[in-house]
């Protein structure tokens, strides 16, 4: 493990938790860090891998505990967690995951969960929406139709426009997903930074929407997700351009590319 001591300069308490929070989070993610690995059997000894005080390490702890990646165990140790226990929609676990790296099983539960909520989340926005709601999703399409060449710029309007659909739903469950969602987004947008935003879909679901077409909306937001995911599909196996239709068994047919 490497070190974060203090060697090269101080550096300030906080900021030093946050990477020792992060450095152990990756760590795990990828695989080098497992339960039962020498150095993480103990506060101590983790101590003393990454050259920290205990009190910035239990500081980490605590969040990593938080999220489900780890529990400590009285004079048992620090435990990694199976996998099945992760908080996976923790925003932060979702940003480290999509940093350690993401495999074809992720992107694939990534796009199911959008496939399955956020087509319902259409739907009610269509039924609920109010006129301010409507008006805000037709600015974000307008925005996304001028920034069409500015990737960074629509990529920031893309999240918008989804968390207006959340928003639109009037749950405040759903709306509490919005994070979740947006830092999913975040992720994938890293992968496909040289394409362009999917105008035409964006455009379909917000004219369902203002329309008052819940059945419309839903299925302009599946079209929109599943274009989605064979692109994602598509940048990870440029080789393979089909292979995204075997990992995603709710597809009902190839998309209009």
């Amino acid at each position: 493990m490497r070190s974060f001591g203090q060697r090269g300069g101080p550096v300030r308490k906080e900021r030093l938790h946050d990477k020792i929070t992060r450095f152990i989070a990756l760590g795990i993610l990828r695989g080098d860090i497992r339960d039962g690995q020498a150095g993480m059997s103990s506060e101590i000894e983790l101590c003393r891998h990454l050259e920290v005080s205990r009190t910035v390490l239990r500081e980490a702890i605590k969040v990593l505990e938080a999220k489900g990646l780890i529990e400590v165990r009285s004079k048992r140790g620090i435990r990694v967690l199976p996998r099945s226990q992760w908080n996976l929609f923790d925003p932060d676990l979702l940003a480290w995951q999509h940093e350690a790296g993401v495999d074809d099983l992720f992107v694939r539960n990534l796009c199911e969960i959008r496939l399955i909520v956020e087509t319902a989340a259409a739907e009610l926005a269509a039924v609920r929406a109010t006129e301010q709601d409507m008006i805000d999703l037709e600015n974000c399409v307008r925005q996304l139709e001028t920034l069409i060449h500015d990737k960074a710029a629509s990529d920031e309007v893309d999240i918008k426009f989804h968390s207006t659909i959340f928003g639109a739903c009037h749950n405040e469950l759903l709306e509490q997903m919005t994070a979740t969602i947006s830092m999913a987004l975040r992720g994938t947008q890293t992968l496909t930074a040289h394409l362009p935003i999917d105008v035409p879909r964006h455009q379909a679901v917000a004219k369902a929407v203002v329309r008052r077409d819940p059945q419309g909306a839903r299925n302009a937001m599946e079209e929109l997700v599943m274009n989605a995911a064979a692109t994602l599909y598509r940048v990870l196996h440029p080789k393979h351009p089909d292979k995204w239709t075997e990992l995603m068994p709710m597809h009902k047919g190839p998309p209009v590319l």
